[in-house]
């Protein structure tokens, strides 16, 4: 009976392995497989995946494990349903056939200045009111993430206005209009004359700009699309709401080499006048900034999808230097996953004057772009912060179908 018993015990064992091994499996066959292909109208665009994995599209079933040719004459999108070995559904695969085109990449260094949608609550705050109490009026009402519309019915143009209007409340509750997770909602807030300056105060951090320095990455006739990656408060972390913004002419001051552990960065200085306007911030997304700007006269770049992207050699551009240049760097994997859009592929500088220069990506060259083949391939969006020589970019296509919405 023992026997018998331990028979079955390893028995379960081994089925439970083996569940575990084809799961795992599974899991393998789908991440070699992209969840968005782009082609080009007109185009034949050879595919290979190294999976036994069949899909059917139009009707047809192709085997993706051997080589098979899309062509399309007509722009549009597409489905193709994969399946592991004909039978396990592993993912549906949009195909999106486009038109030809072309941008100019930039690699120009620039500063930024963006303003919110509102007040940006960053966070709720005691102080001491003049009756020595300690008061905290925007507790458990206003929260971090939150923004500020209106106070009493009237918009707000400014920090300064909206604490303007708290002081010549006189201490009579206020109502805010907010906007929360989506949703717009009204808060009541009594105000609280505060013993430090005698003003009225509701006790809540709030922003209304924030500006900084990153790279332009690309233009497409008037429009330009920038950073590869969001603009994120620096105190919520969440992706700024924007009502606007300026791409301004930056100086590089100098740049603090990046080092293991300890990001280096671009030290510049940005000057507010009109003549170094040189565009304007429309969109802030998770995979970059959108706006309009002066056509820059250089040369134009075909798009490089991610099936045209190959292991091994190719360059970023950019003016880090004080001169337009191209450095060699090395794509070491290129991402199928289209979850994590701002990191498409790994890739490693090893231009040896800009490893002199910079040790390798720094903050500020979020927006570098990549170009392989002729071809404008992404981005750089992110630094290893164990080694600053290798970091992530975001793919050409991932920044340009963000920009045509």
């Amino acid at each position: 009976m023992r026997k018998i018993y331990y028979r079955r015990i390893l028995f379960v064992l081994l089925l439970l392995n083996l569940l575990a091994f084809a799961s795992l499996y599974v899991k393998y066959c789908r991440d070699q497989l992209p969840s968005s292909i782009h082609i080009e109208q007109g185009e034949e665009t050879c595919f290979q995946y190294d999976v036994p994995v069949t899909a059917t599209i139009n009707h047809q079933t192709i085997k993706l494990d051997q080589p098979f040719v899309f062509k399309e004459d007509s722009t549009g999108q597409y489905e193709m349903d994969a399946s592991l070995f004909g039978k396990i559904p592993l993912k549906k695969i949009k195909v999106s056939v486009v038109k030809s085109q072309e941008v100019i990449p930039s690699g120009k260094v620039v500063g930024i200045y963006v303003e919110t949608d509102g007040l940006l609550v960053l966070d709720t705050d005691t102080f001491t009111g003049i009756d020595g109490a300690n008061h905290t009026p925007s507790s458990q009402k206003l929260y971090q993430g939150d923004y500020i519309l209106a106070i009493n019915g009237k918009s707000i143009p400014s920090k300064a206005d909206f604490m303007k209007a708290v002081n010549q409340s006189g201490g009579e509750e206020v109502t805010l209009k907010v906007k929360r997770n989506e949703k717009e909602i009204s808060i009541k807030v009594k105000p609280v004359m505060s013993a430090t300056d005698h003003q009225y105060k509701i006790g809540a951090w709030v922003r209304d700009n924030t500006q900084g320095i990153g790279t332009l990455t690309y233009t497409s006739g008037e429009n330009f699309g920038g950073l590869g990656h969001g603009i994120c408060d620096m105190d919520t972390g969440n992706l700024m709401k924007i009502k606007g913004g300026y791409l301004m002419t930056a100086n590089v001051d100098t740049i603090a080499k990046g080092k293991s552990g300890s990001p280096g960065e671009i030290v510049g200085s940005i000057y507010y006048k009109e003549e170094n306007l040189l565009g304007a911030i429309d969109k802030n997304t998770e995979v970059g900034i959108y706006g309009s700007c002066t056509q820059t006269n250089q040369k134009k770049y075909k798009i490089g999808y991610r099936q045209d992207i190959k292991e091994g050699k190719a360059y970023i551009i950019s003016d880090i230097s004080g001169e337009t240049k191209q450095y060699e760097i090395k794509i070491r994997k290129v991402s199928q996953d289209s979850a994590n859009t701002t990191k498409g592929m790994e890739i490693e500088i090893t231009d040896k004057e800009l490893l002199k220069l910079t040790n390798g990506i720094v903050q500020g060259m979020s927006g570098t772009p990549i170009v392989q083949d002729g071809k404008f391939i992404g981005a750089i969006t992110h630094v290893f912060v164990s080694d600053p020589a290798r970091g992530y970019g975001i793919l050409a296509e991932t920044m340009l179908y963000e920009m045509e919405k």
